[in-house]
């Protein structure tokens, strides 16, 4: 072996392997896609073995290449577990990382945090609003919540609850629209939720198209027009009704939230307290 193995380049030999390419990994790392291409072939002159096939700008495992990277990942789970349980030890708060839809976060988790904070007082939560799981996989996150149930193996899911999503307007819009002037707003995503509610809206006009359900919510109560919203987010005081868009009866999408942990993550006492109290407090609504 020509030198000693550094830990920083076997963190960017996985890195790179999940990611493929040199801007992917660099980004994934917040570094230079040249400090990720240094590493490795430093790696690979440490190891004497030709780690990678180059084909364009993608990096494939080779034969040597695929048979070191199932440890070298579980190394790198096993160095990031003891980064994180050192700097719960270190500092006087833990910081858990909370990662969730919009609404999720502003409808379900917001009005449940001063519980959470007088239960578990040396916490502090940092929240990010995204619908991906690959942060979990990049530890960029702790905990997330997700209307998609993960297909990964390190993954560990529970199942929350159901939520509903159906389409509401201001009574004033009712009054004064006759049903074939109606217009709707609605998602700009592409998932199941959104063609649901494309399906149900037909050939209807389309007055906003957006991916932020607030927003859709204060063109609803400023009266543009008939808006798909999740029933959590729909408050007597707003003054909006459900809407049947076909039938008589309003129609109403229900869609599954789970709670996804990286396996690893289990150990820190603080995400453990702060995914127990999500369980409590989610779980018993559903």
């Amino acid at each position: 072996m020509a030198a000693a193995l550094d830990w920083n380049d076997i963190q960017h030999f996985v890195i790179l392997v999940e990611q493929e390419t040199l801007t992917a990994a660099a980004e994934a790392l917040d570094v230079q896609h040249s400090t990720v291409s240094r590493r490795v072939a430093q790696l690979e002159a440490a190891l004497g073995l030709r780690l990678f096939d180059r084909i364009g700008k993608r990096y494939l495992l080779t034969e040597d290449g695929e048979r070191l990277y199932a440890h070298a990942r579980e190394l790198a789970k096993d160095v990031k577990v003891l980064q994180h349980l050192a700097c719960e030890q270190r500092q006087a708060v833990a910081e858990v990382a909370i990662t969730a839809p919009p609404v999720v976060l502003q409808a379900l988790l917001l009005p449940h945090l001063p519980l959470l904070y007088a239960r578990v007082p040396r916490v502090r939560l940092l929240l990010q609003s995204s619908a991906e799981v690959r942060n979990l996989h990049q530890r960029q996150a702790d905990i997330a919540l997700r209307l998609l149930r993960p297909q990964a193996p390190d993954l560990v899911v529970r199942r929350l609850r159901s939520l509903r999503f159906g389409f509401y307007a201001d009574s004033g819009y009712l009054r004064r629209s006759a049903r074939a002037d109606w217009q709707f707003l609605t998602l700009s995503t592409q998932n199941p939720l959104s063609r649901w509610a494309q399906e149900m809206i037909g050939s209807g006009a389309v007055a906003l198209a957006c991916n932020d359900f607030a927003l859709i919510k204060q063109g609803v109560c400023a009266g543009l027009g008939i808006g798909f919203l999740p029933a959590d987010s729909v408050q007597a005081a707003d003054g909006l009704q459900p809407v049947a868009l076909q039938g008589t009866a309003p129609q109403v999408h229900e869609e599954t939230l789970y709670l996804v942990m990286h396996e690893d993550v289990r150990r820190s006492p603080a995400v453990r307290a702060v995914a127990d109290f999500l369980v409590e407090v989610l779980a018993q609504e559903a």
